[in-house]
């Protein structure tokens, strides 16, 4: 998929920032109750959080621990993207419960 170094820290680093602000806004919209949204916009995290890992992955296979400091601060943009639409989840998850207890 990335044939460089480059490609795939730059894939990282985008696709863990989508993740993370798709997360944030989740968040917001769980915390008001909106579900609907929150959902929406956890899967589109979650979308962008899998397209991160899987350019985490590639960096990985191809500058292993040989990583300048650009790339491994891209490859950590992707983790943070991952555990962001996790919480994305558990939030708008939570959002749900609390609406069908009312």
């Amino acid at each position: 998929m990335y044939k460089t170094r480059k490609e795939a820290a730059k894939a990282c680093e985008y696709e863990g920032n989508i993740a993370i602000r798709y997360s944030e806004s989740a968040v917001r919209f769980a915390q008001n109750g909106e579900c609907n949204k929150a959902w929406g916009l956890a899967d589109t995290a979650r979308m962008a959080a899998k397209c991160a890992m899987q350019a985490h992955e590639a960096l990985w296979n191809l500058a292993g621990k040989n990583m300048t400091e650009a790339e491994r601060a891209a490859f950590e943009k992707a983790e943070a993207g991952i555990n962001a639409a996790r919480k994305a989840e558990s939030a708008a998850a939570a959002a749900v419960r609390k609406a069908s207890n009312k």
